[in-house]
């Protein structure tokens, strides 16, 4: 009712505002005229000082301009039913003191409006800027509350007025809303925010009706209010499905991880058991390599022995040398003694008997003599300081050697080669390298990642990985080198590494 009662005395148009001014100035003019009975000649100006003031804060500057000098007309002239005052005997003085005063009177006035105005403008800009405020925090995501210092609720959003069921939660604290327990994690990061005075971030949780659990991740900022307090804002967001995909994600990746495991162990059983069968098949092959070296050498050595013997004693009777018997008998001695070669040649080479009787050194000298012959390829040999060693060791050594050697020979082209056997740290190396075309980029890169390799490279890697060594090929296009380390063994048979 004064709301519209005031918007009916302040219109918004200047011609109300006019025409409200005169109306006022005459109902003072009335009002003198019915307060002369009781004045007399000289009616005091009081009603219209008043219409004046009425006009000033009322209607502004021009309309209490435009009443004043109306009133001034109605007491300064004659006009019928209208009585006398004193500033007609006053004069033109009297008239200035009477603009003057109304001069003040309008003056203070149109500064009290002007600030009533302000102050009204002022109200609504704030009320015009809360309620976009609350409309902006209420469509808002999450939950959004404001805390005074002592941790009393002075603002919240709808969402927050949701989640706590409570119907006025402003001017409550967390110990009026929350179970005690989780109050007082609240309290705790509020009052850690404060006192840091920075922004900062809280897994919080609460407690729905139904006893679920609800995860919010809480942004946690002081701020200062107009007053100058400090207060806390908190913006909440409900995470609970995402921590609860994290959990299952985490749960899931354990899981995997756990199977991962498992077969890993299982994997590396499955390879130790590879292991030990590829070493099994090396011994194996070894030893087989060495009785077939000893049958070949003792009964067909001995075999072929006797024959040549038979052959000699029948060219010893043969008494007609240029017959073509005896010339059948030369051409079968002469195939015989070949026969003999070949085979004592396999026969070491399977498994050469001076590794086992004299040591690496006087075996690999016989092999690399034998080798230049075969191939045409000049080996130079030079072994430093090195004795007996382990019978592991030195076949494991000779055949490195023998596999490089054969590669040198088959695939690089190269007329020389060069071979290193030597002590190193308490291990025995061996080095073969050749001046050849070298090995292709690809297939280094197989070799490096044990992908697809030939056999008797893959046999090196196992003879050596059995021992506890390593194996390395490094080529380019000037040759190839093959390097090989091996841990002297304790338990060797007279070794001595010098």
């Amino acid at each position: 009712m004064t709301e519209r009662f005031s918007s009916i005395l302040r219109p918004p148009t200047a011609v109300g505002r006019y025409t409200f001014s005169i109306l006022a100035m005459v109902f003072a003019i009335c009002l003198r005229v019915l307060l002369s009975p009781l004045f007399g000649a000289n009616v005091p100006y009081h009603a219209i000082w008043a219409a004046i003031a009425f006009s000033a804060l009322c209607y502004g500057v021009g309309p209490s301009i435009v009443s004043t000098i109306l009133g001034l007309l109605a007491i300064s002239f004659h006009i019928p039913g209208v009585p006398y005052t004193n500033i007609s005997s006053t004069g033109i003085p009297g008239m200035f003191s009477f603009l003057i005063f109304a001069g003040v009177i309008v003056a203070l006035g149109e500064a009290s409006r002007r600030a009533t105005a302000r102050q009204a403008e002022a109200k609504l800009e704030a009320h015009r800027v809360r309620i976009q405020f609350e409309a902006f925090m209420d469509n808002s995501p999450g939950a959004a509350y404001i805390k005074d210092p002592d941790g009393r609720y002075v603002y919240c959003n709808r969402t927050a007025a949701r989640l706590t069921s409570v119907p006025d939660l402003v001017g409550k604290t967390d110990f009026d809303v929350y179970p005690p327990e989780l109050a007082a994690a609240y309290r705790e990061h509020d009052m850690h925010v404060l006192r840091e005075g920075k922004p900062m971030e809280f897994l919080e949780q609460t407690i729905a009706s139904d006893g679920s659990r609800h995860d919010w991740l809480s942004i946690k900022f002081p701020l200062t209010d107009t007053e100058g307090r400090i207060l806390l804002g908190v913006k909440s967001f409900d995470i609970t499905e995402r921590v609860r995909a994290e959990e299952a994600l985490r749960e899931a990746r354990d899981q995997l991880e756990k199977r991962v495991q498992e077969r890993t162990a299982e994997l590396s059983a499955a390879n130790e058991s590879l292991r030990e069968l590829s070493a099994r098949l090396l011994l194996i092959r070894d030893e087989e390599h060495r009785r077939i070296a000893r049958e070949l050498h003792d009964s067909v050595g001995q075999l072929l022995a006797a024959l040549s013997m038979n052959i000699a004693l029948l060219r010893d009777e043969q008494h007609q040398p240029d017959s073509q018997l005896a010339k059948t008998i030369d051409e079968s001695a002469a195939l015989l003694d070949q026969a003999n070669r070949e085979i004592r040649t396999i026969s070491h080479l399977l498994h050469p008997p001076l590794l086992d009787e004299v040591g690496l050194a006087s075996a690999l000298r016989w092999y690399v003599d034998g080798f230049s012959e075969r191939s045409n390829i000049r080996v130079d040999l030079h072994i430093a300081g090195i004795d007996r060693l382990h019978r592991d060791s030195e076949i494991t050594l000779f055949r490195i050697v023998q596999e490089s050697l054969t590669n040198i020979h088959r695939h690089s082209e190269s007329e020389t080669a060069s071979i290193r056997v030597y002590p190193e740290n308490g291990r025995v190396a061996v080095e073969v390298q050749d001046a050849g075309k070298g090995i292709s980029k690809a297939r280094q890169a197989v070799l490096n990642s044990h992908g697809r390799i030939g056999i008797g490279i893959r046999g090196m890697r196992e003879r050596v990985r059995l021992l506890g060594g390593s194996l390395d090929i490094v080529s380019n296009g000037r040759g190839t080198v093959v390097r090989a380390t091996l841990p002297v063994s304790s338990g060797s048979a007279g070794n001595n590494v010098a």
